[in-house]
């Protein structure tokens, strides 16, 4: 397998992506200043860590709404062979009419941007930096190689319920509890949201990947490509799975002590 470098499309994306990251964190702290007062000092009040990831968010939800907007045409209807690959830049389907590729570009300048202005790993949370050069790995040597697009872009597509969490963030920040009725709502609308794009098709994803696609990505690309992109998919497998879980047992606890307090009065 000779080394072919990703297709401009991508490395346009990649470079967007990482302009839209720091110009959206710069307005994070522009924003920040037309707040009302209250929410100011509130977001004063955070901690060292808690106030790098609030200003995480804005760039975080446009990068989600990007990829929303940029992926779901291919990711749903276009030809689901795992060896398609679309390297134009324009294209005649979608709303923007730029290609799947450069949206993968601009997935990998993303999470690559994420990664390296964090003032630690351990601030980042390292399931989070196990997922960004995992995936950044994965996506530069699908691109590079010209396979796997239909699934990247529904990984990518993912980022829906990315939305979500991020609102429930900034309600939490502006001094709601996790008890109140909006954020109840919101939490679960991302719970559903998680569970319908990120963990339930899981099974669907795993069973073709060991039935068809392994087999087909192995003649391509050969025996090292195929291990790795598998590798890859058991990550990300683990970490949906793990996420999951934690979000359940936390729904759980807060139905509980919802019970308990009905009970008590």
């Amino acid at each position: 397998m000779i080394y072919q470098p990703p297709p401009p499309p991508f490395l346009y994306g990649a470079g967007i992506g990482i302009i839209v990251y720091c110009l959206s964190r710069f307005l994070s702290h522009a924003l920040l200043r037309i707040c009302p007062t209250s929410f100011q000092q509130k977001v004063a009040n955070l901690k060292f860590a808690q106030l790098y990831h609030y200003h995480s968010l804005l760039p975080s939800t446009v990068h989600a709404i990007i990829q929303i907007v940029g992926t779901y045409n291919f990711a749903f209807y276009g030809d689901k062979d795992v060896l398609t690959f679309d390297d134009r830049l324009f294209v005649p389907y979608g709303i923007t009419k730029l290609g799947p590729c450069f949206y993968m570009g601009w997935f990998v300048g993303y999470l690559l941007t994420d990664t390296a202005l964090t003032p630690s790993f351990k601030v980042m949370g390292y399931p989070y930096v196990v997922h960004h050069l995992s995936a950044s790995m994965a996506w530069t040597f699908c691109a590079s190689n010209q396979v796997m697009q239909p699934l990247a872009s529904f990984l990518q597509f993912n980022e829906l319920s990315t939305v979500m969490m991020n609102v429930r963030q900034v309600l939490l920040t502006a001094g709601y509890k996790s008890s109140d009725l909006i954020v109840i709502v919101v939490s679960l609308t991302f719970f559903a949201l998680f569970s319908a794009v990120r963990v339930f098709p899981l099974p669907f994803v795993v069973h073709k990947w060991i039935s068809q696609e392994f087999v087909s990505i192995r003649n391509e690309v050969g025996w090292g490509g195929a291990i790795l992109l598998s590798a890859f998919l058991a990550v990300n497998v683990m970490l949906q799975g793990s996420w999951f879980t934690i979000m359940v047992s936390k729904l759980i606890g807060m139905f509980s002590k919802k019970q308990s307090k009905s009970k008590e009065q």
